[in-house]
């Protein structure tokens, strides 16, 4: 079986990082035309008028502050570290899933560090409940990839143990900042 050559890897995420810089702008610059969150809407999965946060994993996104420069440190560390590791002949695993987790952490570092803020534009909602979020591309990217790449990527035990648990913790901190804390100001608005 033909190997694909490393850089493949890495352009496809570089690629994915570039298109949700896309989505960012694109949805920036129709926003007035796209309606505002449904809550009675029975559909999981809708387009509504962007919501922006300021990347912050452990804090509030409403507005920006100091506290979210060691996130975007992290995001662009992240980028450089996952953009080096792509260099190198990997499984299809470890190369696929390192790709799209660039991919995600790359566009969610992009669209910071281009418009100072990240755009949500995909909203989910549970039929029949409070419960709803917005998102986009590179935390769906993220979400998929992280705990996927924490296993298959670190040569070491240790580092996956590591790896896995930091990729758990950025995941509940985005379940709780996504679908935890908007519910409840859903909730408290009836």
């Amino acid at each position: 079986m033909r190997q694909r050559s490393p850089f493949l890897y890495m352009v496809l995420g570089l690629s994915l990082a570039a298109f949700n810089l896309f989505l960012a702008d694109y949805f920036r610059g129709i926003e007035d035309q796209l309606p505002s969150v449904a809550f009675n809407t029975p559909d999981w999965f809708f387009i509504a008028k962007p919501v922006y946060n300021w990347g912050g994993f452990f804090v509030d996104g409403s507005a920006p502050t100091l506290h979210r420069l060691p996130t975007v440190v992290f995001l662009i560390w992240l980028s450089i570290l996952l953009t080096r590791y792509l260099k190198t002949q990997r499984s299809f695993i470890q190369s696929a899933s390192a790709a799209i987790l660039l991919g995600g952490v790359g566009g969610l570092t992009l669209d910071i560090l281009a418009f100072g803020s990240v755009c949500d534009w995909l909203g989910f909602h549970v039929p029949n409940a409070s419960i709803f979020s917005q998102l986009n591309l590179s935390d769906l990217m993220i979400l998929l990839a992280a705990p996927v790449a924490a296993i298959v990527c670190p040569q070491k035990i240790w580092l996956r143990f590591i790896c896995f648990a930091a990729a758990f913790l950025v995941i509940a901190a985005n379940s709780y900042y996504h679908v935890v804390a908007l519910s409840h100001w859903v909730t408290s608005a009836y």
